[in-house]
């Protein structure tokens, strides 16, 4: 074993930080895809982040993962399809085949049921399991074949409200369920269609459908039909958040139509403006998503600007913020927005209080772009270590959470919760160790003498903190930086 630095040199050390790489090419990031709360690396790990986790953790037992779904289904490189639970956040998955499902393309959970579409046009269902370690059971779905794609949207009446599945067929018809999981019907007027969201349809000849959602007592969605959007042409993508509606036209100019909301609680309002509008105070549009109580539109030039639709009516002449730049794909979770940016690297805007924008705190808001924490990878002695927080790197220096590595390095660790106090200690030959900090007062000590860090230890949604390389090399260890492989590497000997 090593034998532990000396105080005066474990102070001099301090300032090593582990310092990530600086140049445009080490700077690349290594996520191969992603979602609004989890990524996939080119190393086939998957990573997920919100709830208790505020940064990309790892949920280790998961290789060679080619796509996610929700549910907690995976796909392999191979194309085999399963599902993993696990007992708690510093547990590895267990994995259990879903033998039924193969080359998956779509899944989605409408609260009671697991839809799942196939590669070859196949529609698989299975009950939600009743706890996270039950696998679902998946059936064939009979009575419809050869499905694109699929989604759902609610008919609203008086006193009830219904969930319709809505399939896309290879042939360009739209279908939807007779209010039964054996019985489809298709939507009359759709043909030729391309893409479908909610209750809207887009043909291939540019013009976009839509049917109603909402009906009085004596109507009734059993004989259903769609009517053309007047006013649009020429359209090449739609997007629905079920109240506000968006299209891009084959010029790159951005469309709305829909709910603008204003009031909040009780006091929330909803005016809608039912004729397409084109906003012409953007232009060069490639992608646009309603979040929050926000457009959000990313150009040909990879900027992403926000306009807000917290008003009475939008106006064609909206005025729009620049948010980010450099920025190759968005995605939205609902009310924030994740960016992949030309280099590879995430980042978030929007709604945080949950961790939702993997950014290391839980502001409630971010209005302005911040940086996902990079999924960092920890081996001790080349064993995978299983963080129940990811790492969060502050000013180039790594910080980890108290009990993930320094116990497996022989430490002991003693908490003091009313005080905040966190204690390490390990006998050592010669003198004991024992660094002690305190996470009100940000003051560190080893054996009784004062230390200055680079960056003080933190606390995020209670999980404590500490620099990785300052308690690791005061146990004895040595870390290395792996850059290539986004892995940091403790041996002790």
């Amino acid at each position: 074993m090593k034998k532990h630095l000396t105080s005066l040199a474990l102070i001099a050390s301090i300032t090593a930080a582990l310092t990530l790489p600086a140049s445009a090419e080490e700077r690349s990031s290594n996520i191969s895809s992603f979602q609004y709360a989890s990524l996939i690396k080119t190393d086939g790990t998957y990573w997920q982040w919100g709830g208790n986790q505020s940064v990309p953790t790892q949920v280790h037992g998961l290789a060679d993962v080619k796509q996610s779904f929700t549910g907690q289904l995976i796909m392999k490189q191979d194309h085999t399809v399963w599902y993993w639970e696990r007992s708690s956040l510093a547990a590895a998955a267990q994995l259990h085949p879903i033998a039924e499902l193969r080359d998956l393309a779509d899944v989605y959970l409408d609260g009671s049921h697991l839809w799942a579409l196939n590669a070859q046009g196949q529609v698989f269902t299975a009950p939600t399991p009743e706890s996270q370690s039950d696998a679902p059971e998946f059936t064939l779905l009979a009575g419809i074949d050869n499905v694109a794609s699929m989604d759902f949207y609610y008919e609203s009446y008086p006193r009830e409200g219904f969930q319709r599945q809505l399939f896309l067929k290879k042939d360009g018809t739209v279908w939807k369920d007779n209010r039964s999981t054996q019985s489809y019907e298709p939507v009359a007027s759709l043909n030729d269609i391309v893409a479908i969201d909610y209750n809207l349809a887009l043909s291939k000849d540019g013009t976009v459908w839509s049917w109603p959602v909402e009906f009085t007592a004596s109507g009734s969605a059993d004989q259903l039909a769609a009517a053309k959007v007047k006013g649009l042409t020429g359209i090449q993508s739609i997007k629905s958040s079920r109240r506000a509606n968006l299209a891009i036209d084959q010029q790159a100019r951005l469309w709305f139509w829909g709910d603008t909301i204003t009031g909040s609680s009780d006091g929330t309002v909803f005016h809608n403006q039912a004729d397409p509008l084109r906003i012409a105070s953007i232009s060069n549009v490639t992608d646009a998503l309603v979040v929050e109580r926000s457009i959000l539109v990313l150009t040909r030039e990879g900027k992403v600007f926000e306009t807000s639709i917290d008003l009475e009516r939008m106006s064609p002449l909206a005025e729009f913020t620049l948010i980010a730049a450099d920025v190759s794909e968005i995605k939205s979770g609902g009310r924030h927005l994740i960016m992949r940016k030309n280099d590879g690297t995430l980042w978030g805007w929007g709604v945080n209080k949950n961790g939702e924008l993997g950014y290391g705190d839980y502001e409630f808001m971010h209005n302005t772009q911040v940086p996902m924490q990079r999924p960092l990878s920890i081996q001790l002695n080349d064993e995978a270590v299983v963080l129940t927080n990811g790492v969060i790197t502050r000013s180039a220096q790594t910080f980890i959470p108290l009990r993930s590595v320094f116990e497996k390095l022989g430490a002991s660790i003693a908490w003091d919760e009313k005080n905040k106090v966190a204690t390490i200690s390990r006998s050592m030959p010669g003198t004991p160790l024992a660094i002690t900090i305190n996470f009100k007062s940000a003051g560190v000590s080893m054996n009784n003498k004062p230390v200055q860090l680079q960056n003080e230890p933190f606390t995020v949604n209670g999980t404590a903190y500490l620099p990785l390389r300052f308690i690791s090399e005061a146990l004895g260890a040595s870390v290395d930086w792996v850059p290539e492989e986004d892995l940091i590497r403790i041996a002790m000997q």
